[in-house]
């Protein structure tokens, strides 16, 4: 009787595991140009450790509750930082197992810089993910969510 417990605990505890587990969410600010421009981008690192077919729908903001262009990459290995080491899949159809990065950035432009001059004044509303962001992905017909409460802000550059 025992064992027929511990096997249905153990079933149970793997049949509504988490399809996507969050291994950390990263944002790193560009400044750049002479008419200065920031660009703001944001890598969240998932690992999927079930073999099944999942589908990213979208990445949402929180705050504005609206959904951008992002992009895939399967990474080969997570201990080497470069762009060699990824390669970008079809979102659509996520077949095997590993860690995966989706990337997505937000741009917002400063002006011209000269004093007085258009578009100076003027307000640009950007798509900060300040509050964090809601990965919205299926599996077979269920769809499911995956939370980011946070970015960990990287160092800025300052380009010319």
């Amino acid at each position: 009787m025992r064992s027929i417990i511990l096997l249905l605990l153990c079933v149970s505890s793997f049949a509504f595991a988490q399809d996507l587990k969050l291994i950390k969410a990263t944002k790193q600010t560009i400044n750049s140009g002479a008419s200065p421009t920031s660009t703001t981008n944001y890598t969240i690192q998932v690992k999927k450790s079930k073999k099944c077919v999942l589908t990213i729908d979208s990445v949402v903001n929180v705050y504005t509750q609206k959904s951008g262009k992002f992009n895939v990459f399967k990474v080969a290995s997570s201990t080497v930082l470069s762009p060699n080491n990824q390669k970008q899949i079809d979102a659509a159809n996520i077949k095997e197992k590993g860690i995966f990065n989706i990337n997505f950035s937000s741009m917002k432009n400063r002006g011209s810089g000269r004093p007085g001059a258009p578009p100076m004044e003027l307000m640009v509303p950007i798509a900060d993910f300040t509050q964090g962001a809601i990965v919205y992905y299926r599996v077979g017909k269920k769809q499911k969510k995956l939370t980011v409460d946070s970015f960990e802000e990287l160092e800025t550059i300052n380009a010319p």
